[in-house]
């Protein structure tokens, strides 16, 4: 059955061949089937070509994969590109069938070879091959055997790494990336050194290294290189620079520049560094600071909690920062967002009678400007407040039952059961007439349990 199969692969129908390499797909392990498949992985047809890929990684053997190497020579891109993948999908079995062509006579294939080998497991005769490619006639070749040295964590050839970063000035991007992934702990000295080169993409490679390396001994350095480094680099620096502050007490100074950088980071497209910028202002905090961190409120969610966290330790000066702003602020929802998460913090940590005063402007604030914000932010807010008792709540709770939106208005209701229908009883009686039916029963059935109580204590 196998051999008629194989037989009809032979039809130039690219949906039969597909089919028939489908019913073959049993019996990969043949090496009739495997001869077939590896000639078909050049095909004209790209589902013929996946079909015969299959096969292959299927078996993934020496067979296969001697079978499927010289596809990478292929000068159709899409061939050699299957190929590879496929080599790197049958993992070890690849790594021998893959070694020749490192010292191919096609400096394209050379590199290809090596940057699979660098997917692979690593073996001693493949890092041996690939190491003898560092002194490479083609400049794409060294780097891709540089690149691979640090994948496969070669570290026999590290010394031999260091010492091209002065002679091949045009791989140091690699030699940096490299030597960070032969070295977990050490080469401070190295990488601070690169992050002295004049191209930025070296900076880059060697400000990442150290971020990653997290040693307190180069903050200093970091410090002082801040005005120097590139901008490209100058946000992973900074990053690093958080890191280390965070990692342990700083003795030194720490100066207006690198407050300068922070502020201007918080304007980055990445997230991760604008907060990490809110985390390194809070080195700075005075009003210059917390001005440029409302700026910035309201981009992401992770990012206004690293305000919150900043701006809690000067509620005193915050909040009237705050205040003012939301004063005219079209859009005041991110701001009333972080106020009331501020006052949430202080009630969770028992600090909310110290911070009377200003648990009252935020509800006077709150309460004016209740009818702008969205479902969540009020719901937030009563639930808040209804922590902190009757009188500290009143406007925001009379504000919620006369809200346009149901949701709000019924939430406020069940709320007045817990601080006291009594204080809002013209409000409960105007919404017995409500346009929304449950509403009116819900004020009712309040207003009825009022009554029956007043009598039963007549």
């Amino acid at each position: 059955m196998t051999d008629r199969l194989i037989e009809q692969l032979h039809t130039s129908d690219p949906s039969e061949k597909r089919i028939i390499l489908e019913a073959l797909y049993d019996h990969y392990n043949s090496d009739m089937v495997l001869e077939e498949a590896a000639q078909l992985l050049a095909d004209d047809d790209r589902g013929v070509r996946e079909a015969a890929s299959r096969v292959l990684v299927l078996a993934s053997s020496d067979k296969a994969a001697s079978l499927t190497a010289p596809h990478i020579s292929n000068t159709n891109i899409a061939v050699r590109n299957l190929a590879g993948d496929s080599l790197v999908r049958m993992n070890v079995a690849a790594v021998n069938s893959l070694l020749p062509y490192v010292d191919s006579a096609d400096k394209d294939t050379r590199k290809f070879a090596i940057d699979l080998l660098a997917q692979l497991p690593a073996t001693l005769d493949a890092i041996n091959r690939i190491a003898a490619r560092l002194s490479d006639s083609d400049t794409n070749v060294v780097c891709a055997s540089i690149d691979a040295l640090g994948a496969l964590h070669a570290r026999a050839y590290l010394g031999r790494i260091l010492d091209m970063f002065d002679s091949a000035a045009y791989a140091r991007p690699n030699i940096v990336n490299a030597v960070a992934k032969l070295t977990h702990n050490g080469e401070s000295d190295f990488f601070l050194k690169a992050l002295t080169d004049e191209d930025p993409v070296v900076q880059l490679a060697a400000a990442e290294a150290l971020a990653a390396r997290k040693d307190p001994a180069v903050l200093d350095a970091l410090l002082q290189k801040l005005d120097s480094v590139s901008e490209l680099a100058r946000p992973v620096v900074l990053h690093s620079i958080v890191i280390l502050l965070e990692s342990g007490d700083y003795s030194g100074k720490l100066s207006n520049r690198l407050k300068d950088y922070l502020i201007e980071m918080l304007d980055d497209i990445d997230p991760v560094y604008v907060r990490t910028a809110v985390r390194g202002l809070r080195h700075f905090i005075d009003e210059k600071v917390l001005c440029a961190l409302i700026d910035h409120a309201g981009k992401a969610d992770t990012i206004d909690r690293a305000i919150v966290s900043v701006m809690e330790e000067r509620p005193q000066v915050a909040v009237p920062l705050l205040l003012k702003r939301t004063s005219g602020q079209p859009n005041k929802i991110p701001l009333v967002k972080i106020l009331i998460t501020m006052i949430d913090n202080l009630v969770a940590r028992g600090s909310a009678e110290a911070h009377s005063d200003i648990l009252e402007e935020v509800a006077n604030r709150v309460s004016k400007d209740f009818y702008e914000l969205d479902v969540e932010t009020k719901t937030a807010s009563m639930n808040t407040y209804s922590n902190l008792g009757t009188h500290l709540s009143m406007q925001i709770m009379k504000a919620a039952l006369d809200d346009p939106e149901p949701s709000v208005k019924n939430y406020a209701i069940d709320l007045t059961t817990k601080l006291g229908p009594q204080f809002f009883l013209k409000q409960l009686e105007r919404l017995t007439d409500d346009s929304d039916q449950e509403v009116c029963d819900a004020a009712a059935a309040i207003l009825r349990t009022m009554k029956q109580s007043y009598k039963e204590q007549d």
